[in-house]
């Protein structure tokens, strides 16, 4: 698991010039090595490997750390390794080609050392370096820009705790509709997502706006870099609206984890689910803009900060199978009605039903008794904690 820490370039002791040196000097780095392979691939019919372009980009002269040029270079084959993929399932893909005149600076490794709470980044030897306040070495560090200006993100390597379940388990369920959906044996709480989903619609219609407006336009015109310009803040903006947002519902669940004195957070895992969707245009939309991965990465760092231990587990079938008699179905709606035993309740509770059943050792038990309606949780701007028992 990694933390990261965000600094503003402000607070840093560096003119604002040198930033900008150093992220042209990234792009220009970036750009080369996107240049190099395209050409190569172009002429030559095959691609170029990292070491190779590794080689080539050592004897240019870059007012980098060295290992900040490799970075920089396993960035673009990053994304290439993305598109070897893509190209398999749409031939009409294309790999990446943006040659950009700026570019995020990575420090990694030998280009980090830490003293007496300062963080020094070198940008080889002869230039001056860059000092940030601590609290330890990061295991790597980020420049990039935003809405205006330079930001620091200091990533650091947490400790993972043992993976024992034990003690009071609370499971979670995660929906597009709502993003968490929690059971710990007897209540189920619904975190509502409608003013996620709202915001997601917002940006959609937004994007759609601006991109009608530029395709009117001649590209790379003054009025198409004006609009680009306005599209990128307005999107800036509603990211930070839903980031913030997925920030306080996690907070507020565990808050409540706490609260319930949760040892154990158990999340169903939802890896490959992207793969496996086969859905319409506009659901398959929907479970690609579903972000349950930043999500479920929001709920084990705070859970592990808060001393719960975080556990994930397979989900398969868990929101089609009945909790009290076992038969498996296939819900259309938002609720769950079984058609071998008449058992109703919430689908998204169902699952998070399912899962701690799973954990518990009680899957083949039926439910005790009438369980109670789900409790929902709407989403307000003050949100993060739940009130005091």
């Amino acid at each position: 698991m990694y933390i990261t820490r965000k600094i503003k370039a402000k607070h840093v002791d560096v003119e604002t010039g040198y930033l900008d040196m150093l992220a042209r000097e990234a792009g220009r780095c970036y750009s080369k090595t996107v240049s190099l392979i395209r050409k190569t691939h172009r002429c030559k019919g095959f691609w170029l490997s990292q070491g190779a372009v590794q080689k080539y980009q050592r004897l240019r002269e870059y007012k980098l750390h060295s290992q900040t040029v490799q970075a920089i270079i396993d960035s673009y084959y990053s994304a290439l390794k993305s598109y070897f993929k893509t190209v398999k399932l749409n031939p009409e893909a294309k790999p990446p080609k943006r040659t950009p005149k700026h570019f995020k600076v990575r420090w990694i490794q030998n280009g980090i050392s830490y003293r007496d709470g300062i963080v020094r980044l070198s940008n080889g030897k002869g230039r001056e370096p860059i000092m940030l306040n601590a609290p330890a070495k990061p295991v790597f560090v980020e420049m990039y820009y935003q809405r205006g200006s330079y930001y620091f993100s200091l990533v650091y390597k947490a400790e993972s705790q043992s993976h024992e379940i034990t003690g009071n388990v609370v499971t979670v369920d995660m929906g597009e509709i709502h993003p968490i959906v929690s059971h710990d044996g007897q209540n189920t709480i619904i975190y509502n997502g409608r003013h996620l989903r709202s915001i997601k619609r917002y940006r959609e219609k937004t994007k759609a706006r601006f991109q009608s407006k530029m395709d009117k336009c001649n590209q790379r015109s003054k009025h198409w870099y004006r609009l680009r310009r306005a599209k990128n803040k307005v999107l800036a903006k509603l990211e930070a609206q839903l980031k913030d947002a997925e920030h306080k519902i996690t907070s507020r669940f565990v808050s409540d984890c706490k609260k319930a004195k949760a040892d154990t957070i158990v999340i169903g895992n939802l890896k490959g689910i992207r793969d496996r969707a086969k859905f319409s245009k506009k659901s398959s939309q929907k479970i690609h803009q579903w972000a349950f991965a930043r999500i479920a990465s929001m709920i084990e760092y705070k859970a592990e900060l808060a001393g719960i231990k975080v556990v994930f587990e397979d989900e398969s079938y868990t929101s089609q199978t009945c909790p009290n008699c076992g038969h498996r179905h296939k819900p259309r709606n938002r609720n769950y009605h079984c058609k071998a035993c008449g058992y109703k309740y919430h689908r998204d509770g169902v699952g998070a039903i399912n899962i701690w059943k799973k954990v518990s050792g009680w899957l083949f038990h039926p439910v005790v008794g009438i369980m109670a309606f789900p409790t929902g949780v709407r989403f307000h701007w003050h949100l993060c904690k739940s009130a005091t028992p």
